[in-house]
């Protein structure tokens, strides 16, 4: 139970640095957006500049939403799964047949987050509800995330593998010598 806890631990850590990421990239989409139409249409009369200055709260919204829609189903199918908060926690989404995600499951995955943020943001806890630990991403794109470490732990690398079969070897001869010596 414990390690599932860090599992849940680690995917909350990993989604707050991908939202952090996102925020920080609209921010200076929109400071650059701001100085375009500061420097672009200097010679507009001024209402025409501020107009355009007082959508940017629309267009900043608008922004903030398409730039984590695209992040997540981008990085999720173009990066095996990961997305930087992921990858720097060691986390991976691999779909129930644990190959890597297709699009249409990356694109439902990023659309299951916009259900629970519009929702009132509390179905993003269901994973912690849940027996089975799956958020409503998961159940909606038919994947659930891994940890990579202990991933790799269990399948181990070819030295370790390479090791183990001449280990087992040597304990199989020195038990026959022992049952020929008896």
């Amino acid at each position: 139970m414990k390690a599932e806890n860090s599992i849940l631990k680690k995917r909350v850590y990993a989604f707050t640095t991908d939202l952090s990421i996102i925020v920080v990239a609209n921010y200076f989409f929109m400071a650059s957006f701001n100085h375009f139409i500061q420097t672009v249409f200097f010679h507009f009369p001024i209402k025409i500049q501020l107009f355009l200055i007082k959508k940017m709260a629309i267009l900043s919204s608008v922004s903030l939403m398409s730039l984590t829609f695209a992040y997540f189903s981008l990085f999720y199918f173009l990066s095996n799964g990961q997305t930087m908060g992921k990858a720097m926690l060691g986390l991976q989404v691999k779909n129930r047949s644990g190959e890597e995600l297709t699009l249409q499951q990356s694109i439902i995955r990023a659309a299951s987050y916009f259900i629970c943020a519009m929702t009132g943001s509390f179905l993003f806890a269901l994973s912690f509800i849940r027996k089975d630990e799956k958020s409503l991403a998961d159940i909606f794109s038919n994947t659930f995330v891994e940890n990579e470490d202990e991933n790799k732990a269990k399948q181990g690398t070819e030295f370790q593998l390479t090791l183990l079969k001449t280990q087992n070897e040597s304990q199989k001869d020195t038990l026959d010598n022992s049952n020929k010596a008896a």
